[in-house]
């Protein structure tokens, strides 16, 4: 089968990232054809034959009055994108599987391959298909307002970049593709949790459509240690506001003072807020370690004792959780949005309740003390991504999903 994996980025910026190149390598090492069509830049991955790539575009960087302009018309609708999705199409694709395509390539993508017949799904990575601002999210609490097609909201709010014109461009954007009909050409929604799937029925988006398909992991990349049990646990991701991590340096901060310690790795816009806070309250207790990848990121995730995903904003299915559980250490899980799912007390690690440091800290006091067997939580854990994003089993409901919508 051939098939056009769509992503805006071709490198790996993210979870959604991670999915799109590696469903893509699983796809082309049992076979099938896969071209991509994702925007161009300087880190992409290496292409291969009969990849496309639209204009890069860097929606933060300084315009003119004139390429502000013609940027927004892009984000709602990028003519070259959907020149590249026909051409793609009549050369022989026969399913088009969307990710994140929002703003660099906008959902012309999808008229692009639909108008000469060539199917499309979509794996829901986030919530832009029914709100503006990707998270659900306004002034740090959870917002459901655009429900019922309230698009207008985002600008009240200013939900996107913190401005009113740029939400102002997500409204448009929202309500022109809503009038369209843009998204009910799609023929499937893959949605990794099931929290998601739920969610965004709520929305309105038919029940029929939307399919539960959790990612893949390809666990032989991952060497986990099972007897090691290090001294302290690790915050992997983004530092950003919905991500929780001033909640967590809250709880750390009530922590005994010879217990344990914190490392936070990542980058994000709030990491000066961050170190400026952990000043003031556990400067002893927390450690930035910056951006890491590859060996070096997965030794400092399978040395610590678990990891922490104290998120605040409705999670779908975090590689923050599924990485560790992959080398065999568990995880202190927010109770919130497809996290649930994923870490059971004391099986795989420990729940608390979101946005509330005091039960934070009372799961990572539990985490270390003798009642919590970190060895056998971690073995649980990897034994999950095994069994339950097993590669194999994964592209087996991928292509009868493809299959299906081809028929």
């Amino acid at each position: 089968m051939q098939v056009a994996q769509v992503n805006k980025y071709h490198y790996l910026k993210g979870g959604a990232e991670r999915y799109y190149l590696d469903v893509s390598q699983a796809l082309r090492e049992c076979g099938h054809e896969v071209r991509h069509l994702a925007m161009a830049h300087e880190r992409n991955e290496s292409p291969i034959d009969g990849d496309r790539f639209v204009e890069e575009v860097d929606y933060r960087g300084a315009m003119g009055p004139w390429q502000k302009v013609r940027q927004s018309l892009r984000v709602i609708y990028n003519g070259e994108a959907k020149k590249h999705a026909l051409e793609m199409a009549r050369s022989g694709v026969q399913v088009a599987h969307m990710h994140n395509i929002y703003h660099q390539l906008s959902p012309s993508v999808i008229d692009g391959f639909v108008d000469v017949g060539v199917p499309v799904v979509q794996t829901l990575h986030d919530y832009k298909l029914v709100c503006p601002a990707y998270l659900c999210m306004t002034e740090g609490q959870i917002c459901e307002r655009c429900k019922g097609g309230h698009y207008y909201q985002a600008v009240a709010h200013r939900c996107l970049l913190e401005s009113r014109a740029a939400s102002a461009v997500g409204m448009i954007e929202a309500y022109f593709h809503g009038a369209k009909g843009t998204y009910g050409r799609i023929s499937r929604f893959l949605c990794p949790s099931r929290f998601m799937m739920e969610k965004v029925a709520e929305f309105g988006i038919p029940r029929d459509k939307l399919v539960h398909l959790p990612y893949l992991v390809q666990s032989h990349l991952y060497r986990p240690t099972p007897e090691a049990v290090g001294e302290y646990c690790v915050y992997v991701g983004r530092l950003s506001r919905e991500k929780g991590i001033e909640t967590l340096i809250e709880a750390m901060a009530g922590m005994p003072s010879n217990g344990l310690e914190l490392r936070i790795l990542g980058e994000g816009p709030i990491r000066a807020r961050l170190e400026e806070k952990v000043q003031k309250t556990c400067p002893d207790r927390v450690k930035f370690l910056g951006f890491q990848s590859g060996e070096e990121l997965h030794e400092t995730i399978r040395s610590a004792a678990f990891a922490v995903v104290p998120s605040e904003w409705y999670e779908n299915l975090p590689f923050a959780v599924l990485e560790p559980f992959a080398l065999g250490t568990p995880v202190v899980g927010a109770r919130i949005g497809g996290i649930p799912e994923m870490v059971e007390n004391g099986v795989t690690g420990r729940l608390h309740t979101s946005a509330d440091p005091d039960s934070l800290r009372e799961a990572l006091l539990w985490m270390t003390s003798s009642d919590a067997d970190l060895v056998a939580m971690g073995k649980n854990a990897r034994q999950r991504i095994e069994e339950d994003y097993a590669v194999d089993a994964h592209l087996e409901r991928l292509l009868s999903i493809y299959a299906e919508v081809s028929a």
